[in-house]
């Protein structure tokens, strides 16, 4: 009987053993997509039939994104429950699962590299490496490097880049790994890949505008000119003026508050024609990245934003061209391997013909208005790019770019008067007005930069760098009036000077990239850089006497940086950016040392929304006087001095970003922005002799909320942009101290636009915009008075209402294009034809005071009125290009 249960215990074992043998061995055909532990153990059972036990409330957290095709259950399982300290068992028909009390340590190593381009060998920016196993994510930096700590085992990485196909790179991970990859550009987009990119994308703290060249090319234009600036006016919390005059501004923040980098140099004058176009050439243009809110340490300087601008390098194997003709300008584009694989150039350059007909119109607007005079203008671009790979660890990169620009405006009016005195006698009178003015200003950007590969974790880059400005207007104004018989002047008033201004900037720099462990990102630098400012004016003027001089002496100033942030991630919810951005500015006797923190958080709430939050704080050392009503370049660059302290910011944002559906998203953000040290020419101020006693200080508020609703999917894209916002500022001598609004407290702001393939060879699109009419003032009266104890003419002044009491009319406008590749064999040709400002709206570029001369009562009197001046009306616009 004994002999009998012991053979029946014995069966029932060895039958239960096999039942467990049989069910381990069950195949699984399952893909998990970033699903946490929990999800992936009930798909897993689910599928293969077999019960699992376990306590959720005890699971890690721990994401798993994974394919298995046949693969066994106890294969799959293992790789699940990789790294976590858990195993199963098998008891009776089910798997039990529990947390080992002495897990075993989990080896881990790390994959780098370069993601490059296949076709030209260009470092891609902003490529997602992300691991299906874990779903751990990063991205390449500017240089295409890279860095990911993973645990061992196999796996498989999903390369992803907008504009080409993504690679998956299967591993068997089981030491440090070295990759080059290489990534083949598309055409077209289908819908599988457009799938596929919003699986790969990388969580991150740091907001970051949807810019792209590609969008940049295809929008419509303002006579063919692709603008990468006049694309960002369309994104939210972007203001500008009339037709882009006078640049942008964002969120509440001066044109001066805003840092625009070629290459990481800063550029100091970013706009040709006064904002009408900037000097960024599209054609050189290689990536675009823009920031308002949630600032890294890495980036300092200034109050608003943040544009940095990266232009290409060159094919580093095979020559490549690219000419462009349109009705403002052309360009000629080349680039290709000067030793292949090992150093390439680009050269790329624009040239303006716009004298070609501005003269002949403006001529004829003039005489419209009774003037003689004619109007001309000019500018140029180069853009010059070398890299030497002197080995897989160092690169050698040389970057230049040099721009100027040439205004010439000239006008003259006559007015014949005539009146008869109480014995009818007649007397005639001219009154003669004339101006020239002479503007040329010019940019200069060098770098040259050494990458290097420290190991596997540490990436550096040294750069030497240089800025400058260059500015030289040359004016003159004459009015007289005349008793023609007998021959008689009766009064004139004759200013003639010349203005140079300028600001130069020699620096070294150096960045690093630490990727010190799977959850912690690292970067660090430091930088030394010299400024030499000449706020300078040689003016000659009749009340003055020859030769009288008006100048403000160069200065000088030195800046020291350094900074440090982690872009840290907590389980696989929670990622975060935390820095300081230090800095010492010496000028004189004085030093401004200042430590500006940095947070930045996002919280994945749902699969499909996250929400973010960041606090910054900023500085600035340099301040843009501006002493023209449409920003012409006479503005003034000036420093932080022993007077005159540095502006400070401080911004709070929270935000959200949700996937609706497939292809549509919203993001949504609240701020408030502190600004203290503003500075500002007082009231009736402009060029004078030292320009630190004609200065105020004061205090800025903005507060506002911005929404962007886009819909992407493989033909284009549409998005819209709305913002509501208030923007006030306060001086101490301006409007009698009391608060006013910006001239840019625009309230309500909505762009609407729209990229469309119809075809292979046809892309349409088109952009509105209506936003609030910005704030100005208006002149109430005229009053003259003597200066005490002075014999010379009184001085003029014209007495003001509340500083920007009243509001231009809305701003509306609508553009569109219609791109066409044209047939050919071996020419890639492009065409553009456009429409700018579709039904003319004449939006209001300012309120001129005009004054004449004219007869009542038998006497002459002056006659004040204001006159509306308007830009730019309906224009069409035509663009080919070929590529080869």
């Amino acid at each position: 009987m004994v002999r009998w249960i012991l053979w029946s215990v014995c069966c029932l074992c060895l039958a239960n053993t096999l039942e467990g043998q049989d069910m381990l061995q069950t195949t699984v055909n399952l893909r998990l997509r970033n699903a946490d532990l929990e999800t992936a153990l009930s798909a897993i059972s689910a599928q293969t039939g077999v019960p699992m036990a376990y306590s959720s409330d005890l699971l890690p957290a721990k994401r798993v994104s994974a394919r298995f095709r046949d693969k066994p259950l106890a294969a799959v399982l293992q790789d699940v429950l990789f790294g976590t300290g858990w195993m199963y068992r098998q008891i009776g028909n089910q798997l039990v699962l529990y947390r080992d009390s002495a897990p075993a340590p989990v080896k881990r190593f790390t994959i780098s590299g370069f993601v490059q381009d296949y076709s030209s060998g260009e470092w891609l920016i902003g490529a997602v490496i992300r691991d299906e196993r874990s779903g751990r994510s990063t991205l390449s930096n500017e240089y295409g490097f890279f860095s990911l700590t993973l645990p061992q085992g196999e796996t498989s990485l999903l390369i992803s880049q907008l504009g080409y196909n993504i690679d998956v790179y299967p591993l068997l991970l089981n030491k440090d790994t070295s990759l080059q990859v290489f990534l083949q550009g598309v055409i077209m987009l289908t819908a599988v890949e457009i799938k596929a990119s919003r699986d790969v994308q990388v969580f991150s703290a740091i907001k970051v505008a949807p810019m792209e060249t590609a969008t940049a090319e295809q929008m419509a234009t303002l006579g063919g000119e692709a603008d990468i600036v006049r694309h960002l006016h369309l994104m939210p919390g972007v203001q500008t003026g009339t037709d882009g005059v006078e640049g942008f501004f964002v969120r509440g923040g001066s044109q001066g508050h805003n840092q625009v980098m070629i290459d990481g140099v800063p550029v100091y004058n970013y706009s040709h024609a006064a904002g009408l176009f900037s000097v960024f050439n599209t054609a050189a243009v290689r990536s675009v990245r823009f920031l308002s809110s949630g600032f890294p340490a890495r980036y300092g300087g200034r109050l608003s934003s943040v544009l940095d601008i990266r232009t290409k390098e060159g094919n580093l194997r095979a020559f490549e061209g690219r000419a462009d003709i349109g009705i403002l300008s052309s360009r000629l584009t080349l680039e290709g391997p000067l030793w292949r694989d090992k150093i390439a150039f680009f050269v790329s350059g624009r040239s303006a013909h716009i004298n070609g007909f501005l003269p002949a119109l403006s001529r004829k607007f003039k005489a419209a208005q009774g003037e003689e005079g004619e109007t001309r203008y000019d500018f140029d671009d180069l853009n010059l790019k070398l890299h030497y790979v002197i080995s897989e660890r160092d690169k050698v990169y040389y970057s230049l770019y040099t721009g100027r620009d040439q205004f010439d405006n000239n006008g003259y009016r006559q007015q014949d008067l005539s009146l008869f005195d109480s014995g009818g006698n007649a007397y005639q009178f001219r009154y003669d007005r004339s101006y020239l003015e002479k503007f040329q200003w010019g940019n200069t950007v060098s770098s040259l930069r050494w990458n290097h590969v420290f190991g596997k974790k540490l990436f550096a880059n040294t750069t030497a760098m240089f800025s400058s400005l260059d500015v030289d207007v040359n004016y003159q104004n004459v009015d007289s009036l005349i008793l023609i018989q007998p021959l008689l002047l009766l009064g004139d008033n004759f200013n003639i000077g010349r203005f140079r201004s300028g600001i130069n900037e020699r620096g070294i720099r150096f960045d690093a990239d630490f990727v010190a462990s799977p959850n912690h990102y690292w970067r660090f630098g430091l930088g030394i850089a010299k400024r030499n400012f000449r706020p300078g004016a040689l003016v000659y003027n009749e009340r003055l006497g020859p030769g009288s001089t008006l100048a403000n002496p160069p200065l000088e100033a030195a800046e020291t940086t350094m900074y440090v942030e982690d872009e840290f991630r907590v389980g696989e919810r929670f990622t975060g950016n935390a820095g300081l951005h230090y800095v010492n500015w010496t000028v004189g006797n004085r030093n401004y040392p200042l430590l500006q923190p940095r947070i930045s958080m996002q919280y994945r709430l749902v699969e499909a929304v996250q929400l973010r939050a960041s606090w910054t704080r900023m500085a600035q050392f340099l301040h843009l006087l501006t002493n023209s009503a449409i920003g012409l370049p006479t503005d003034l660059w000036v420093p932080s001095t022993e007077k005159i302290a540095p502006e400070q910011s401080a911004q709070y944002d929270i935000g959200m970003e949700a996937s609706l559906l497939p292809g549509l998203s919203l993001g949504l953000d609240i701020y408030y922005k502190r600004m203290q040290h503003l500075l500002s020419f007082t009231e009736g101020a402009s060029i004078l002799n030292d320009w630190q006693q004609n200065v105020t200080t004061g205090s800025g508020t903005a507060y506002g909320i911005e929404g962007m609703l886009e819909y992407r999917n493989v033909r284009g894209r549409i998005w819209a942009a709305y913002g509501l916002a208030r923007a006030e500022r306060q001086f101490e001598r301006i409007n009698l101290g009391r608060v006013f609004p910006f001239k840019y407290d625009r309230r309500h702001d909505l762009k609407v636009a729209a990229v469309y393939r119809l075809s292979e060879r046809v892309t349409v699109s088109g952009n509105w915009t209506i936003s609030s009419g910005f704030a100005y003032s208006l002149p109430l009266s005229v009053f003259s008075f003597r200066l005490p104890g002075q014999t010379s003419p009184p001085v003029v002044v014209q007495d003001f209402d509340a500083k920007n009491k009243y509001r231009m009319p809305w701003y509306h406008r609508m553009d569109v294009n219609v791109q066409v590749k044209l047939p050919a064999k071996k020419l890639e040709q492009l065409l553009n034809i456009g429409v700018y400002n579709v039904y003319n709206r004449r939006n209001p570029l300012y309120y001129n005071l005009r004054t004449q001369i004219e007869i009542a009562g038998n006497q002459l009197r002056e006659a004040k009125s204001f006159v509306q001046v308007w830009l730019l009306p309906v224009l069409p616009s035509l663009s080919y290009a070929i590529r080869f």
